[in-house]
């Protein structure tokens, strides 16, 4: 039977090579363990993969950390994405279009202003002060006023009161009646007196003063809606919304480089793929390249066929 003695080289070459490639392709994940004879290691057990499964973890790691995940990719990512959009545009609607304030997001309650608010040149107005609520507006306050009175006391105020003085008096020394008492040893006695009169009530009352005023208008502006600071400031929603999308890409090149630094990206990697069992590992590679292998063991099978076809030809 002369296509019998044709078909049959073909027929057991494809077969031969099929059933190769697949044996190949399963040895990859079988045997998932190692099996002994007595204390004879059998070869080829465990498969390829779950012998080699730390070392391919590692691998994998490396190469997601050092080319796939890399800091300017997380980055260019973040910055070129709709969540970055959105975020700036959620933020703009809260200024622009809802009465969030600084109030809204403090548990601070507005302190409550007395019926008879003191004048500045009241005697009990540090007592009062340190009666007052220490809240937001309170801590502003403080601190302005501590870095204003440090400003001031480290100003060269005898220039400044110099200058303010002389220039008051200059129409009075046109008479030259006054002008005998205010000559220029009166004139700096009045300068050292003023400047020292300041200084002391800046230290004291002064310094009350400033504080009440301070903390006052950080309350408004805590109470005040973001859309009515905007309005104020005349900063228009568009503009508002390019400044904080800029805000949040100085942040995201900030976080990429923390987020870089501070996570081992190719660890994690390693973890995940070691702690998976063989089972496990199988069916992750084989839903990513399923068809790709079968394509394996299709032309292991053409292959074969040829070779068995070529035999014949050369018989």
């Amino acid at each position: 039977m002369p296509i019998l003695k044709i078909l049959l080289p073909i027929v057991l070459g494809g077969l031969i090579g099929y059933l190769t490639n697949d044996l190949a392709i399963r040895m990859l994940f079988h045997p998932r363990k190692a099996y002994f004879i007595g204390k004879w290691q059998l070869p080829f057990t465990p498969g390829i993969i779950p012998k080699n499964q730390g070392r391919i973890a590692r691998a994998v790691g490396d190469a997601i950390s050092a080319k796939l995940f890399t800091q300017n990719d997380l980055v260019d990512q973040l910055k070129n994405s709709g969540a970055k959009d959105e975020i700036a545009r959620r933020i703009t609607d809260a200024v622009f279009d809802t009465e969030l304030s600084l109030a809204s997001f403090s548990s601070d309650p507005a302190p409550d202003k007395p019926d008879d608010v003191p004048t500045p040149d009241e005697s009990d107005e540090i007592g009062l002060l340190a009666e007052e609520d220490e809240g937001i507006a309170g801590r502003i306050g403080t601190f302005v006023t501590d870095r204003v009175v440090e400003k001031i006391d480290g100003a060269d105020l005898h220039t400044a009161i110099e200058d303010l003085v002389w220039e008051g008096v200059q129409d009075y020394r046109r008479n030259p009646m006054i002008a005998m008492f205010l000559n220029a040893s009166a004139v700096d006695g009045i300068i050292d007196k003023v400047e020292g009169a300041l200084r002391s009530y800046l230290a004291g009352d002064g310094r009350a003063l400033i504080r009440r005023l301070v903390t006052e208008e950080a309350e408004t502006l805590r109470q005040t809606p973001f859309r009515d600071l905007a309005g104020e400031l005349h900063l228009e929603k568009e503009a508002a919304a390019e400044a904080v999308g800029r805000i949040l890409d100085r942040f995201i090149e900030q976080f990429g480089a923390s987020f870089s630094e501070k996570t081992d990206i190719a660890g994690i990697v390693r973890e995940k793929i070691e702690s998976m069992d063989a089972g496990e590992l199988e069916g992750l590679v084989m839903s990513v390249m399923k068809h790709e292998l079968q394509a394996v063991i299709n032309l292991g099978a053409l292959l074969g066929a040829v070779i068995g076809a070529v035999n014949l030809l050369i018989r």
